[in-house]
């Protein structure tokens, strides 16, 4: 029997249902279009995904503006799980309807069990708003915004893979996981700038609130389907607040830096327990350092956070040990955008994940922006045809 592995849409109509709230990472089209970029490059709607100081960073003719919404998703499969684990239901299938199966039989679901042998994917998804209203007293952006990080493994169990005791046994000890978490939080930035002689000094904070549910679906491989992960059981749920701190210099002559502290207040979560398998969630403070050079028709920037954000700190009670820090992320990214007189941008990057746990990617979008008051702008990545993301963002400034 096929299985449905309906990962993104899965994800993100969660997301559309929790986006009361706001998250951990940020999927806005611009910074995803320019390699990540963002903590010295964004604009006054988005600064609250990347830097507050930015809220206090805007033009005169600035009054308002309205990001309604952002979403975005980004899926790696480089080891084709999903298609593997859809496949293998089959296989399985076909292997137990037979009366007496011979070794040759037994060979078959155990060549499709190799192949999933501790394979993995991981897919990310992302729902955001944000108002942001500018002005001299103190720049205010409120923002609302979800965020979803899984990964998929498989586990296989030794005697599975000895056709001799697959043909005694009959079922299978197999099992396949997801565990994730979908962050939820909703805050506010509240920014202030101090301009003298030589530039500009920005300076925000955001306190925001966070709701954090992790998940932890254990489901027998050859009934795995990823979407039955959304069953309560499968969930805890927390709340906890947090907070984000940064800091920039625009200078006249176009050169910008920033630093920023994101999730300073370090919270831990644990997991439901699922047929013994349970984790620890660890949502740690990270920070991040830019440089970028800006100007009227043109945009370039380099943003390198300085250390990992943690994910799963343990995964305990599988029957092969799974590595926690295999979702640990420090990513480092460079892009750039060309401005058309407000009217039109086209925007490339890299990005790049020193942890080495995600693959090297390229990243491209277009903007469009008339009268520099309706914005709609498109961004996408890709590292290999199984690992590719995408964003849409649409967007109002008065």
């Amino acid at each position: 029997m096929a299985r449905k592995h309906l990962l993104l849409p899965t994800l993100i109509a969660t997301l559309v249902s929790a986006n009361s709230y706001a998250a951990v990472q940020s999927f806005d089209a611009r910074s995803f279009a320019m390699g990540g970029i963002g903590a010295s490059t964004a604009d006054y709607l988005t600064a609250a995904f990347h830097n507050p100081a930015l809220s206090a960073r805007y033009d005169e003719e600035d009054d308002i503006g309205v990001l309604f919404p952002s979403v975005g998703a980004q899926i790696d499969d480089s080891e084709e799980i999903i298609d593997k684990t859809d496949n293998f239901s089959d296989i399985y299938d076909q292997f137990s309807a037979i009366t007496n199966p011979t070794e040759q039989d037994a060979q078959i679901v155990i060549d499709a069990l190799e192949e999933l042998q501790s394979n993995r994917a991981n897919v990310q998804a992302n729902v955001s708003l944000a108002v942001a209203i500018p002005n001299d007293y103190v720049s205010v952006n409120m923002f609302i915004k979800a965020y979803a990080d899984a990964f998929i493994f498989a586990d296989i169990a030794e005697d599975d893979l000895d056709a001799n005791k697959l043909i005694e046994n009959g079922a299978l000890t197999s099992q396949a996981l997801t565990m994730g978490v979908v962050i939820a939080e909703m805050g506010v930035s509240l920014a202030k700038s101090y301009q003298h002689s030589h530039g500009t000094f920005y300076y925000g904070i955001t306190p925001k609130y966070q709701q954090v549910t992790t998940i932890n679906y254990v489901s027998d491989i050859e009934n795995y389907e990823f979407d039955d992960w959304d069953d309560d059981k499968y969930q805890t749920e927390e709340s906890n607040v947090n907070l984000d701190l940064g800091f920039a210099y625009h200078m006249n002559n176009g050169f910008a830096f920033g630093l920023v502290g994101k999730n300073l207040i370090e919270n831990s979560y644990q997991t439901s327990i699922t047929k013994g398998i349970h984790g620890e969630y660890v949502i740690n403070p990270s920070y991040i350092a830019s440089a970028s050079y800006n100007h009227r028709l043109f945009t370039l920037g380099l943003d390198v956070e300085l250390n990992e954000t943690k994910g799963y700190e343990s995964i305990d009670g599988t029957l092969n040990a799974v590595d926690a820090k295999s979702d640990n992320k420090q990513m480092a990214g460079i892009g750039v955008e060309f401005n058309a007189f407000d009217w039109a941008q086209l925007r490339a990057g890299y990005q790049t994940d020193l942890s080495d746990n995600l693959a090297d990617q390229f990243t491209a979008g277009l903007g469009l922006s008339p009268f520099d008051t309706f914005h709609i702008d498109l961004s996408a990545s890709y590292a290999s045809d199984n690992e590719l993301g995408a964003v849409i963002q649409t967007s109002f400034t008065f």
